[in-house]
C-alpha cells in the first residue's frame, strides 16, 4: 500500500500570483474576477482543453447577486483585457441542445499551444460599454414624465430660447421659427367660420307681379328667409340702414 502523502491539498483552483500582481487583473471588476475563477476550475492541465460556462450556470454558481445580464458582461470584459479568448461560438450540440461558446485560458497551454498571456499587453483603457437607447429612455421613464431622453440632446431647439415669448394668443403672437416665413400671424380661434358682421335689415321694396295690384309691400331680409313672400314676384332691392 502506497503511504499517504502528508500536507496533501484536496481540489483547488490555482491562481498564479504574476497574474494576479498585473495592471489588467486590478483593473477588472469583482465579478469578472469571480467569472474568472469558476472558468479556471474548469481547467484541466493534463487534457490542456477550452473552458465554456453557460449563463444559467454561471448564475447558480456565482450566487444570487448575480444575473445572467451581468454575466454576459463579465465575460465580454474578461476578453476585452486578453484573460480569455474565444474559440468556437455558441451552437446547438447534436441533441438539439444549445452549446455556451468555448473560451481557452491565456495564461495556460492549449492544444499544445504555448500560453500568450494576451492580458500583458494591454494598453491602459479601462473597459467601458456603451449602453443602449433603451436603457436611456427606460430610465427617463422610471424618473418622471417631465424628463427628456439624453439621445434628444443632440439638436438645438427651434427656436432662440433667450428671446422673450409673446403671450399664447393675441395680436402680438409670433411664428414659431426663428426665422421669419412671414407676416405676423393672426390669434388662433376655436371658431370654424369668421364672425358676421351685424347689419341693419335692408329694406326691399315689392313689386307685385300682378299688375292690377296697385299695393306695394316692403318685407325685410327675414321675411325672405322665412318664405313671407311669393317667389314670382320682381323684386327691387336697395340696402338700406
Amino acid at each position: 500500500m502506497k503511504p499517504r502523502i502528508k500536507g496533501r491539498l484536496p481540489p483547488f483552483v490555482p491562481m498564479v500570483k504574476a497574474t494576479m500582481n498585473s495592471p489588467a487583473w486590478r483593473a477588472l471588476s469583482h465579478g469578472a474576477r469571480s467569472l474568472y475563477i469558476a472558468l479556471r476550475a474548469r481547467y484541466n492541465t493534463k487534457l490542456q482543453n477550452a473552458v465554456y460556462l453557460s449563463g444559467r450556470e454561471a448564475v447558480k454558481e456565482l450566487g444570487s447577486h448575480s444575473h445572467r445580464d451581468y454575466v454576459r458582461r463579465w465575460f465580454r470584459e474578461l476578453e476585452y483585457y486578453g484573460f480569455i479568448a474565444m474559440v468556437r461560438l455558441a451552437h446547438h450540440g447534436l441533441n438539439g441542445h444549445g452549446r455556451a461558446p468555448h473560451y481557452r485560458l491565456t495564461e495556460e497551454w492549449y492544444l499544445g499551444k504555448t500560453p500568450t498571456r494576451d492580458f500583458l499587453n494591454w494598453d491602459g483603457t479601462i473597459f467601458h460599454e456603451q449602453k443602449r437607447p433603451a436603457d436611456y429612455q427606460a430610465k427617463n421613464r422610471s424618473r418622471g414624465p417631465d424628463v427628456r431622453s439624453t439621445l434628444d440632446q443632440t439638436g438645438g431647439p427651434l427656436i432662440d430660447q433667450s428671446k422673450q415669448t409673446g403671450p399664447e394668443s393675441g395680436p402680438d403672437v409670433r411664428s414659431m421659427s426663428e426665422h421669419d416665413g412671414g407676416p405676423d400671424v393672426r390669434s388662433i380661434t376655436s371658431l370654424t367660420t369668421p364672425l358676421l358682421e351685424w347689419r341693419t335689415p335692408a329694406v326691399i321694396q315689392v313689386e307685385p307681379a300682378n299688375s292690377n295690384d296697385e299695393s306695394n309691400k316692403q318685407v325685410t331680409d327675414y321675411d325672405l328667409a322665412l318664405g313671407l313672400v311669393s317667389s314670382d314676384s320682381r323684386f327691387l332691392f336697395w340696402r338700406g340702414c
